[in-house]
């Protein structure tokens, strides 16, 4: 019981300052409803000039959610998007930052829907 104290006192200042990261993320998580075509969850920071931390995640297995942490930039925007063959992508917001965002998406014959399920802040962070 010694190591709580301890791991504490290591951690000291940075301990303290979770919030100030919390506000620069957003966490976007994904849920494929089960369908027969396979759903891939995508994003890129569009800018004036091409900007690191594209991702293209398939959406399996159906029913789980898969999450990706995005860092905020002064010079580019989020763009993200759930694709599949033979259909429009699904565009989904901007993110907000200090949030942990949670959508569904399905692929019916209708097209593909993406819809929000969820939205709860990151660690201490409040809006």
């Amino acid at each position: 019981m010694i190591a709580l104290p301890l791991i504490a006192l290591l951690a000291g200042p940075a301990a303290a300052t979770p919030a100030a990261q919390d506000a620069r993320a957003a966490v976007v998580c994904v849920r494929a409803a089960p369908g027969p075509r396979p759903l891939t969850f995508s994003g890129e920071l569009v800018g004036k000039r091409p900007q690191p931390g594209a991702f293209k995640l398939p959406l399996t297995p159906p029913g789980k959610d898969i999450c990706n942490t995005l860092l905020r930039s002064k010079i580019a925007e989020w763009k993200l998007e759930v694709t599949t063959s033979g259909f429009t992508p699904c565009e989904l917001p901007p993110p907000e930052f200090g949030s942990r965002l949670y959508y569904r998406a399905k692929a019916a014959a209708s097209g593909l829907k993406c819809e929000p399920i969820g939205k709860y802040p990151i660690g201490d962070w409040k809006p």
